[in-house]
C-alpha cells in the first residue's frame, strides 16, 4: 500500500472537506463526528458507490491523481489540471464501498461504550497510470458525497479484512485492528507492536487507551495547554518530541474529530515514515 505522499496529496484536496495545515500535521475537518449508534445500510453503501461513480466524483480524482505527480516530481501543484492530463489519468473504481470505524471518545474515556465508531465510508480507486488513491465518503442531508480524497488504500483495503467482525482504526498511531470475538488483533505492523501478536480483550485494550488518551480529550488541561508531545504504540508513554506526534489532534476525539484524526495524524505519520 502506497501512502507516502498522503500529506501532500491530501492538502491539494482541501476544496472537498479538509483543509490540511501541512507545516503543523494537523487537519480542520468538516463534517459529523464518530457516531457509535449508527451504521451504514445496504442502501448508504450504495447510494455511497453511486456518488463515487458519478461524472464530477471522476473528475475530481483525476485532478487528484495529476496533482500527485506534480507533487512527486516536485513541482509546485497547480490549482487546475490540464484536461488532457486528466483524461489520460482515466481513474477508475477498484473496490467496493465500505465502512471505516475509528477509535470510540466514550471507549477512551473508559465509558461501557461500543470500542469504534463510524466515520466515513471509503472506496479505492485507481489511475491509469498505476496510481492508487481513497475516495472519503460522508453523509449530507438524504445522500453520500466524496468529502476527500487521498493517496494510498489502506482506509479500503483494512476494512475489507473484517472476517466476521469489525475493523477499526486508532489513528492516533496508524493501527489497525479487527475486534472480534471479544478479542482486538492487529492488521498492520503497528497494531501488532500495541496490542501483541495475540492481540487482547476488550477490556485491556481498554485500559491501554485510556491511559494514551483520556488526559487529551477535548477541555483537558493537556488541549487547553497546547502542548504537542510524541507516542509509542508499545507504551503510550510521552517521548517529549514532536516526531510521530500524536498531540495535536488527540483533542479531536470529540465532534468532528474523526475525520480530522484520520486525515492529519496518519497522513503526518505515514510522511515522516513511509512503507
Amino acid at each position: 500500500m502506497r501512502t507516502s505522499a498522503k500529506l501532500a496529496a491530501s492538502a491539494v484536496t482541501a476544496g472537498i472537506g479538509v483543509t490540511m495545515l501541512a507545516g503543523a500535521g494537523t487537519a480542520l475537518a468538516a463534517g459529523p463526528g464518530p457516531s457509535p449508534a449508527y451504521t451504514p445500510s445496504p442502501a448508504d453503501t450504495a447510494a455511497a458507490a453511486k456518488a463515487a461513480a458519478a461524472p464530477a466524483a471522476r473528475e475530481r480524482l483525476a485532478s487528484f491523481f495529476v496533482h500527485l505527480d506534480e507533487h512527486q516530481r516536485g513541482k509546485l501543484i497547480s490549482r487546475s489540471a490540464a484536461k488532457a492530463a486528466e483524461a489520460a489519468k482515466a481513474p477508475a473504481l477498484e473496490s467496493a464501498v465500505r465502512p471505516v470505524y475509528t477509535l470510540n471518545p466514550a471507549f477512551v474515556k473508559g465509558q461501557d461504550a461500543p470500542v469504534a465508531a463510524f466515520a466515513y465510508l471509503a472506496v479505492g480507486a485507481r489511475s491509469a497510470t498505476g496510481q492508487h488513491a481513497t475516495m472519503w465518503l460522508t453523509r449530507q442531508g438524504t445522500g453520500w458525497q466524496v468529502m476527500n480524497v487521498i493517496s494510498g488504500t489502506d482506509e479500503a483495503a483494512y476494512p475489507a479484512r473484517a472476517g466476521g467482525g469489525t475493523v477499526f482504526t486508532e489513528p492516533q498511531i496508524n493501527a489497525w485492528y479487527r475486534l472480534k470475538d471479544g478479542r482486538i488483533t492487529g492488521l498492520n505492523p503497528t497494531a501488532t507492536t500495541s496490542v501483541g501478536k495475540r492481540g487482547v480483550p476488550v477490556a485491556a485494550y481498554r485500559t491501554l487507551v485510556h491511559t494514551r488518551y483520556a488526559d487529551k480529550l477535548p477541555g483537558s488541561p493537556y488541549q487547553r495547554s497546547g502542548r504537542l508531545g510524541g507516542y509509542t504504540p508499545r507504551t503510550g508513554a510521552g517521548n517529549g518530541s514532536d516526531e510521530g506526534s500524536a498531540a495535536p489532534l488527540l483533542s479531536a476525539l470529540g465532534a468532528g474529530g474523526a475525520l480530522a484524526a484520520a486525515t492529519g495524524i496518519v497522513a503526518a505519520r505515514r510522511k515522516r515514515a513511509p512503507r
